[in-house]
This record gives C-alpha cells, sequence and structure tokens, in this order.
C-alpha cells in the first residue's frame, strides 16, 4: 500500500488478510476469500517498523487489524 494512506481513507482488503481478531471467528458469516471495505481509524507499529498495521473499520460495523501492504485504496 501506498506510504500516504492515512487515517479517513477508505480502503479494501480481503478478509483472510485480518491480522485481529482472527477471521474465521470474527467474520464468520464470510468466505475468506471475499472482500471488504472500510475506513482506516489508527496505524499500529510491528516492533521497528512504524504503521505496519492499520484498524479498520469495516462496513459490517466490526473492526479489525490488516497489515497495510494488504489494502488496496478505494
Amino acid at each position: 500500500m501506498e506510504a500516504n494512506t492515512e487515517v479517513g481513507d477508505r480502503v479494501r482488503f480481503s478478509i483472510e488478510s485480518v491480522f485481529l481478531p482472527d477471521p474465521p471467528i470474527a467474520l464468520a458469516r464470510l468466505q475468506l476469500d471475499s472482500e471488504v471495505e472500510g475506513t482506516i481509524l489508527d496505524f499500529s507499529d510491528s516492533g521497528t517498523v512504524a504503521r505496519a498495521f492499520v484498524i479498520v473499520d469495516v462496513v459490517r460495523r466490526q473492526t479489525v487489524v490488516v497489515p497495510v501492504d494488504k489494502l488496496e485504496r478505494i
């Protein structure tokens, strides 16, 4: 994903890219190869890597954590 992704951007990603919570538990009604859309709420670091994850409020009103490189900006 582009480095200029910011809070408030609309993004799309595959359910199987969800890092937290566990995709089968959190989104059991969707197929793992489904794509969902949402809005970036915040970023999270991973060790020494800044902004490695984004916190996304998905359209289904479930907040999930996704690796930044798995996003597609809408």
